[in-house]
C-alpha cells in the first residue's frame, strides 16, 4: 500500500493542521546539538543588557562541539527560525527564547506532584481549612472538609474548590502559601485577557461564550452540570485552541469598574503576586458576586457586586462583554 504522507513522516502528515512553516521549524529541533545551542544561547543571555550576542567560536566551546564545519551546519539551521545573526555574533529569537522557557519552566518533562499541603485560609462553604495539591501540571485548592465545587466524577482531587494550569516552576516558591497566590494571580490575570479576547498563550484572538445550565439544582453541586454554578463562561482560543472556564461573576473582579468601585471604598486588591492575604481578600470578595440570568434572548447576565452596603451591577453578553453598569 502506498504510503499517504509524502516523505514518510508523520509530522509531514499532520501538516494540515497548523501552518507548513511552523511544521518545518519544528523538525530543525529533532537534533540534539540544535537544542544544544538554544540552551547555550539561553544560558549567555541577560535580560536588559546590550547585544546579548554570542561569537561562534564561544558558542562552539559552549556545547563542546568538535568539528566546526558541522556545527556551523546546525546553526544555520536554526538560523531566521529560532535564532538571529549579528555582526557580533548569535542571539535567540523571540521562538527561541518560548521554546527554552518551556524547557525551564517544565512543561511536561516531568511528573511533578505536591501532596495536599493545608494552607492558612479556610473554604468559604464549609469553614474547613483548604490545602492545595499539584498534578497533571494544576495546581488544585481543595477544601478539607466539604466536596468543594465539582462532582466526584471531574478529573480533579475530592474536594476540588478551584484549579488552574501551573508550570512545575512555580513551585519554587518557599511555601504553601506563596505558591497558592502566584498560581491564583495567574489565573486572574489569564481570565481577564481572555475576556478581553487576547490569548495569554500565542496572542491570538478568544471566543468567548456563556454556558446556562437548563435544569440546575441550586443545592450542593448539581446533578446535570456536577457544577455548583447555574451560569459558566468559556473561553476557546481561535489559534492555539487554549481554553479557560468559570463563572462570569467571580472574573469580573480585575474590571476596570469593579477594580474602581472597591478602590473608591479603601479596598485595594492590588497586583501583589506574592501577597497571600491580599489574594485571600479578593477570592472572598469574588464570593460576594451574585450572577443572575437575565433574560435568554438575547442572552443577558447581571452580575452584582456588593460592599459595604453599595452595590455595583454590571450586565454581560452572551460574549461576556460588560453591556451596560448601574452603580
Amino acid at each position: 500500500m502506498e504510503d499517504p504522507r509524502p516523505t514518510g513522516s508523520p509530522l509531514d502528515a499532520a501538516a494540515d493542521i497548523a501552518d507548513s512553516h511552523v511544521v518545518d521549524a519544528f523538525k530543525l529541533l529533532s537534533n540534539e546539538t540544535r537544542l544544544a545551542i538554544l540552551l547555550a544561547l539561553w544560558e549567555e543571555y541577560e535580560p536588559f543588557a546590550d547585544g546579548n550576542t554570542v561569537a561562534f567560536s564561544e558558542l562552539l566551546d559552549r556545547v563542546e562541539y568538535d568539528t566546526s564545519g558541522n556545527f556551523s551546519y546546525h546553526l544555520q539551521k536554526l538560523e531566521g527560525h529560532f535564532v538571529e545573526t549579528t555582526a557580533d555574533g548569535y542571539r535567540l529569537k523571540q521562538a527561541g527564547h518560548r521554546i527554552v522557557r518551556a524547557i525551564i519552566a517544565g512543561r511536561g518533562l516531568a511528573d511533578v506532584t505536591l501532596p495536599p499541603t493545608e494552607i492558612d485560609a479556610d473554604c468559604t462553604m464549609c469553614g474547613e481549612p483548604l490545602a492545595i495539591a499539584y498534578e497533571n501540571e494544576h495546581l488544585y485548592t481543595v477544601c478539607t472538609g466539604c466536596g468543594g465545587k465539582f462532582s466526584a466524577g471531574e478529573e480533579k482531587p475530592s474536594g476540588t474548590v478551584m484549579g488552574f494550569a501551573f508550570d512545575p516552576a512555580g513551585l519554587a516558591r518557599s511555601s504553601a502559601e506563596e505558591i497558592f497566590a502566584a498560581s491564583t494571580f495567574r489565573a486572574m490575570q489569564k481570565f481577564t485577557m481572555q475576556m478581553g479576547g487576547l490569548c495569554p498563550d500565542c496572542s491570538g484572538p478568544v471566543d468567548s461564550s456563556i454556558h446556562v445550565c437548563e435544569d440546575h439544582d441550586s443545592d450542593g453541586i448539581c446533578t446535570n452540570c456536577g457544577r455548583r454554578d447555574e451560569i459558566k463562561g468559556r473561553w476557546v482560543c481561535t489559534v492555539c485552541k487554549n481554553s479557560g472556564h468559570g463563572p462570569p461573576g467571580d472574573n469580573l473582579v480585575l474590571h476596570p469598574r469593579v477594580v474602581a468601585f472597591y478602590a473608591d471604598r479603601g479596598v485595594d486588591i492590588g497586583y501583589n503576586t506574592t501577597d497571600f492575604e491580599t489574594i485571600v481578600r479578593t477570592l472572598e470578595l469574588m464570593t460576594t458576586h451574585d450572577q443572575e440570568l437575565v433574560s435568554t434572548d438575547p442572552l443577558r447576565v447581571r452580575v452584582t457586586v456588593r460592599y459595604g452596603g453599595d452595590e455595583l451591577r454590571l450586565v454581560i453578553d452572551e460574549s461576556m462583554d460588560v453591556v451596560d453598569v448601574e452603580a
